[in-house]
């Protein structure tokens, strides 16, 4: 593997690839996002709008949805990627419930109470005042639809099945404070990627926008411990 590897990121739901800020690569526009057109609400048609995006040998690296639609890439184009990183990435909804309804729900919330009060009320997790602004101002300014299509997304991926695929070196990032990433998550990891490397960051579900300093460095060691 070479050192020259490119670095590929995908955003969260509701965001956009600015919301990355000023990181050593490109950052992506998600389906819905940032001026996209929609397509199929799964993580599997997500990760096909991006496939001409993604160069041969890169590192993709996807926060929260950003990482489920990376795992359904390293899936269906393993040969492509030198490494993958998942940033705080849920494997799947905690109830199957949840997957059934989110096709109803999600059009109706993004609309009543709407992008505003969803960010504020998620927002207020963010434990970095910036990246709290930063998130909120940005999903106040999304699209409706998208968001919804994310919500969908989210809640019908299940990464259980997809985690025996990732055959490529894989950093998984936990926040210790993350309400989706706990010692059961990373136990799911263990079982279906067990050469995966897990690593504990003292943030919440929020990483790269609590930490961005502390994010960067985690994933540039990680990168050059697989490009050595």
């Amino acid at each position: 593997m070479t050192g020259a590897m490119e670095r590929i990121y995908l955003h969260g739901a509701g965001l956009n690839g600015a919301s990355w800020g000023d990181v050593p690569g490109r950052a992506l526009d998600l389906p819905g996002h940032g001026g996209q057109p929609r397509v199929r609400a799964t993580a599997e048609a997500f990760a096909e709008a991006i496939e001409g995006q993604v160069p041969e040998g890169a590192a993709l690296i996807g926060y929260s949805l950003g990482g489920m639609v990376a795992m359904a890439f390293a899936a269906a184009y393993p040969e492509r990627l030198s490494a993958l990183v998942l940033v705080d990435t849920p494997i799947r909804a905690p109830l199957k419930i949840i997957s059934w309804y989110t096709p109803f729900v999600a059009p109706v919330v993004t609309r009543v109470p709407g992008l505003k009060t969803i960010g504020k009320a998620v927002g207020s997790r963010i434990e970095n005042p910036e990246g709290q602004a930063l998130f909120r101002r940005t999903i106040e300014a999304a699209s409706p639809s998208g968001m919804a299509d994310a919500l969908v997304v989210a809640a019908r991926f299940d990464g259980v099945t997809v985690l025996p695929k990732l055959t490529m070196p894989t950093l998984v990032m936990c926040g210790k404070r993350s309400l989706l990433t706990g010692e059961s998550y990373r136990q799911i990891v263990r079982d279906g990627a067990p050469a995966a490397e897990i690593v504990e960051m003292d943030t919440g579900h929020h990483i790269a926008l609590d930490d961005p300093e502390a994010t960067e460095a985690e994933i540039s060691a990680f990168l050059a411990r697989v490009a050595g």
